[in-house]
């Protein structure tokens, strides 16, 4: 089965407390209970670049246009024990967008200080690669999980 692509955009922002990034907490569908980044699924007929686009948009309200999102790498995840789940995930950020971030059905977005993040809310992966992101960096990772699904077995920077 071929794993499921994806597209996460980071929005970024500067305030008078330092730098902050957009968050939300997933409320249905996959990672419930989570505080995850937003994104999801490439639909037949869209580029990674306006999935991401929209996808925030659907979980935000948030207005991003395709020219202001960098493209920072990929992460590839793998659940061993439920490749169903598997996805190939295309990394944006942007820091030029226009609206205010309001709840939807299935997110609660919030700003993040990028020097203080909700770890213990999120994907235990995260720690190994979202570093990364919040700095900029480049990045292509497969992040290989445990049987639980959850915890991470591996994560290997290309």
């Amino acid at each position: 089965m071929k794993p499921r692509h994806v597209a996460l955009c980071f929005l970024f922002r500067t305030t008078e407390a330092g730098n902050e990034v957009l968050l939300g907490l997933k409320k249905s569908g996959f990672g419930a209970g989570r505080i995850v980044t937003l994104g999801g699924g490439v639909e037949p007929g869209e580029t990674a670049a306006q999935a991401a686009v929209r996808e925030v948009a659907e979980e935000s309200g948030v207005v991003v246009d395709v020219v202001n999102l960098t493209q920072l790498g990929r992460v590839r995840w793998r659940f061993p024990s439920q490749p169903a789940a598997d996805m190939d995930a295309e990394i944006f950020t942007a820091v030029e967008w226009s609206g205010t971030p309001e709840p939807t059905v299935e997110v609660e977005p919030a700003w993040y200080p990028v020097n203080d993040l909700p770890w213990e809310g999120m994907w235990e992966d995260a720690q190994h690669w979202l570093g990364s992101v919040i700095d900029g960096t480049p990045l292509d990772v497969l992040v290989t999980l445990n049987q639980d699904n959850e915890t991470v077995s591996s994560a290997v920077f290309a």
